[in-house]
């Protein structure tokens, strides 16, 4: 519906629940199945990604009946609203099936084109990131803000695989590496669960698709942190393959991005 308004505290209340009962499904088959399938692009999927994004899909349509629906798994909804929900119902299928901790759900939230929240819910963790309109980002219901450090020979950087930048931006990437103190391979979304709670400095990897992407940008922002592609734009729900680069501080952003063109 044009010009519906919507409330910040009853959004939150939604996917708290709604987040209860997909966790609930994950951890079902956490570490029980082991059966997936590759769709066109190789990219692995189970039956359990498929289930919890039914449910969402299902949980939406009957909270917002109007609203908006694009997901990984199935095609996307549109209606007569300016409401769209972005969903991602297991971010690291790869980890999951492998049996390790780190898989998350995504959920993100557009008015028009502005992003107006995010989800990042890690059920075998037991940790939950969540922002809505302007409030700060929680995890686990209380406030968490991005802490970083001064330079790039100080910071901690996560990426889930370098191998996934390809020839292109390989020698982009190495250069960032090479500039900072530390780098972690591996955990997908929980890079960016960890950017917001001040435990990583940088997060530079390449996402598929706007579902991968687009809920993380609350998450981080609302922890005072920056996310771009690595040119310094902002991220856009028509993109495929980008290159992106989150920061727990604008002027630590700027030195990564810095590194980045460095090799471009």
């Amino acid at each position: 519906m044009k010009g519906e308004k919507l409330n910040s505290e009853e959004l939150i209340k939604f996917v708290e629940e709604l987040l209860d009962k997909t966790g609930v499904i994950a951890l079902n088959y956490f570490r029980e199945t082991r059966n997936l399938s590759l769709k066109e692009d190789q990219s692995p999927v189970t039956h359990v990604d498929q289930e919890i994004e039914k449910l969402i899909r299902l949980s939406i349509q009957e909270k917002f009946p109007t609203h908006n629906i694009i997901g990984e798994e199935f095609e996307d909804e549109k209606n007569d609203s300016d409401f769209t929900w972005i969903i991602d119902p297991i971010d690291g299928t790869r980890s999951f099936i492998a049996g390790k901790h780190d898989f998350g759900t995504l959920l993100g939230l557009k008015n028009g084109e502005k992003l107006i929240g995010g989800v990042i819910d890690c059920p075998a963790l037991k940790e939950r990131w969540i922002c809505f309109g302007e409030n700060q980002t929680t995890v686990n219901g209380k406030k968490t803000a991005c802490q970083s450090v001064e330079t790039l020979e100080d910071a901690l950087m996560a990426t889930t695989s370098s191998h996934e930048f390809g020839m292109k931006k390989w020698k982009a990437y190495q250069s960032l590496e090479d500039s900072v103190k530390v780098t972690t391979t591996g955990s997908d979304c929980y890079n960016y669960g960890l950017l917001a709670s001040g435990y990583l400095d940088l997060v530079a990897e390449r996402l598929s698709a706007p579902y991968d992407y687009l809920p993380l940008v609350k998450i981080v922002e609302g922890a005072g942190g920056v996310i771009t592609d690595w040119d310094g734009n902002e991220l856009v729900d028509n993109q495929k393959n980008v290159y992106v680069l989150a920061s727990a501080s604008k002027e630590l952003h700027q030195l990564a991005l810095n590194k980045l063109m460095e090799t471009t």
